[in-house]
C-alpha cells in the first residue's frame, strides 16, 4: 500500500476510534460525524496534513450522500419512561476496537456501579478508553468519561469528560440542576481560556445517560428512538432506528441474536439536515440485558469494528467466547 494511503487509513482509524469513545461510550455512540469534524484540527498538528485533507474530503462527500431531511423538532423528542433495568446489579464491559477485524487499535472498559448519594440510589458509569501501543505511535488517547444518573427515572446529574490526546488536555464537566432544570457546563483546555455556560435542559441528556436510557426502553423492530444530547460544546438530536433482528457472529465465534440499530445525528445548535453516521451500525443483544455487543463504521480503507470481549454482570463474570463442547 502506498505511504500516502497508509497515512490516510491510519487517520481514518484515529478519527473513528475517537468518535466511538466520545459518542458510544459517552458507548454508543457513539459516532457523531459532527464530532469527527471537530477533531480534525486536534489531530492535524500531529498527523500528516495531506491525510487529514483527504479524510476530511472523503467524510464530507460521504455525509453529503447520506444527508437527508431534518429529524423531528427538538420539542417533539419524547420523554421515555424506563421499563427494564438490566444493569441494576452492576456491570463491567471490556471492548476491543480493530481495523478490518485484524489489527487491534483501541480498547475501553466500562464500569456501571449502583450506589447511593445523599440517601438516593443512583448509577455511576465510568469509561476508560485508550489507543493501542501501535496506534499510540500516531495518536495517543487516554480518555476517561463518567456520568451519574438517578436509578428510577434515569435523570442525569453529573457528567465529566477528561481528554488526554497527545499533548491536548481538555476537561469538560457538566452538572444538572433539577430545580432550575438547567445544565451548567465548564470546559478547560490547557493553554486556552476556560469556558463556562448554562442552558435550559428541555430533556437534554449527556451521551452516557442517553445510551443507558435506550437500553431500558421496550423497543422493537421498526421503532425509532429520539434523544437530545450534548457533547460539551454542541447539542444534537440522535435518532436510533431499530432496523432488524439478526444473528451476529462475534470474533470469538459465538453467535448472538441482536437488534441492528442505525444512528443518525442532527446538530440543533447549528441549522442543518440529519446525517447517517458514516455507515455506522450498532448491534444490541436481543435478550434481557440489551447489551451493546458490536459497532461498525466504514472508513476510507475498510472498516473499524468495536466488539464486546468481556462481560461481567452482577456477581457473574463471563467472556464473550464460544461455549466449550462437553466431554
Amino acid at each position: 500500500m502506498p505511504a500516502r494511503a497508509i497515512f490516510q487509513s491510519s487517520s481514518d482509524i484515529i478519527v473513528t476510534i475517537h468518535v466511538f469513545s466520545c459518542c458510544f461510550f459517552s458507548a454508543t455512540a457513539l459516532t457523531m460525524l459532527n464530532l469527527v469534524r471537530l477533531r480534525f484540527a486536534m489531530i492535524a498538528s500531529k498527523t500528516n496534513p495531506i491525510a487529514i485533507y483527504g479524510l476530511a474530503l472523503a467524510l464530507l462527500m460521504g455525509s453529503a450522500s447520506e444527508a437527508g431531511q431534518a429529524l423531528i423538532r427538538p420539542e417533539a423528542v419524547p420523554v421515555y419512561q424506563p421499563k427494564y433495568f438490566p444493569f441494576d446489579g452492576g456491570e463491567k464491559g471490556v471492548y476491543q476496537a480493530s481495523w478490518n477485524g485484524m489489527i487491534s487499535v483501541a480498547s475501553a472498559e466500562i464500569y456501571t456501579t449502583p450506589t447511593e448519594i445523599d440517601g438516593k440510589k443512583v448509577y455511576q458509569v465510568r469509561v476508560e478508553a485508550k489507543t493501542s501501543k501501535v496506534l499510540d505511535l500516531i495518536w495517543k488517547m487516554r480518555d476517561t468519561i463518567s456520568s451519574t444518573f438517578d436509578a428510577k427515572a434515569l435523570s442525569p446529574s453529573h457528567f465529566k469528560f477528561s481528554q488526554r490526546e497527545n499533548s491536548k488536555i481538555i476537561d469538560t464537566e457538566a452538572r444538572y440542576n433539577g430545580l432550575t432544570k438547567r445544565w451548567a457546563v465548564n470546559r478547560r483546555q490547557v493553554g486556552k481560556k476556560p469556558k463556562a455556560y448554562e442552558f435550559d435542559s428541555q430533556n437534554t441528556l449527556d451521551p452516557i445517560t442517553a445510551v443507558y436510557l435506550a437500553r431500558t426502553v421496550d423497543f422493537k423492530v421498526g421503532d425509532r428512538l429520539y434523544f437530545k444530547i450534548f457533547g460539551g460544546r454542541y447539542r444534537y438530536i440522535l435518532e436510533l432506528t431499530v432496523e432488524r433482528k439478526e444473528p451476529v457472529e462475534m470474533a470469538s465465534g459465538r453467535v448472538i441474536e441482536a437488534y441492528k440499530v442505525i444512528p443518525r445525528i442532527q446538530n440543533i445548535t447549528k441549522r442543518g439536515y440529519a446525517e447517517r453516521l458514516n455507515e455506522a451500525a450498532i448491534w444490541i443483544s436481543a435478550d434481557e440485558r440489551r447489551m451493546p455487543i458490536k459497532l461498525s463504521s466504514k472508513i476510507l480503507f475498510g472498516s473499524v469494528y468495536l466488539e464486546l470481549v468481556q462481560d461481567k454482570h452482577g456477581l457473574q463474570s463471563s467472556s464473550v467466547a464460544p461455549p466449550q463442547p462437553s466431554s
